[in-house]
């Protein structure tokens, strides 16, 4: 006591300082922990959303296909084609417009003609975020002739990932023509 006044020690400081470092490093590291997480998961959820939005707008443009008759856009009476492989696909829209979807720079291109002719589709615009890397982009098409009985239906996948992150998201899906294919 100096002067009738209580006072602290250095070591009674040092020893509560020390106490006070090994109780809040923890709670500090699992605050950060926490925040990474978080993040993670934000991501996880963006690509989630991402996925069902694409798998929901493919889904009803194929669903709202229409025959091609005059042969203009994927050749006559025919439903889809699959113009650049495995990893695109091109029908004529509700609206008879040529429509393609493609994957292109790992993203998912949309292309729509000003007319019905595949001649002129425009260049595109890209429906994924540019924080997504679409790793595979796959449409299978079964029924397209004219004359074998069948619904036309097109199953496709998709994979994908936050470019942020190493665990890809994958969708599949299967959808048949609205109008019923019977010959013209």
């Amino acid at each position: 006591m100096i002067g009738g006044k209580k006072a602290f020690t250095l070591i009674e400081l040092m020893v509560s300082i020390t106490v006070f470092a090994i109780v809040i490093t923890p709670a500090i590291s699992l605050f950060g922990s926490a925040l990474r997480h978080q993040r993670e998961i934000m991501m996880q959820a963006e690509a989630l959303n991402s996925a069902s939005f694409l798998t929901e707008y493919i889904s009803r443009a194929l669903r709202m296909a229409r025959k091609d008759i005059q042969g203009d856009c994927i050749g006559e009476k025919n439903n889809f084609i699959n113009p650049s492989g495995a990893s695109s696909i091109r029908f004529l829209n509700y609206n008879d417009k040529c429509q393609e979807f493609v994957l292109e720079s790992d993203a998912i291109k949309v292309r729509k003609s000003v007319d019905d002719s595949a001649l002129n589709l425009g260049s595109g615009s890209f429906l994924t975020s540019a924080n997504l890397v679409v790793e595979n982009l796959n449409f299978a098409i079964s029924g397209n002739d004219q004359l074998d009985n069948e619904q036309p239906k097109v199953s496709f996948s998709l994979k994908l990932r936050s470019k942020y992150l190493s665990s890809p998201l994958e969708a599949q899906t299967t959808v048949s023509q609205r109008e019923l294919d019977v010959p013209r």
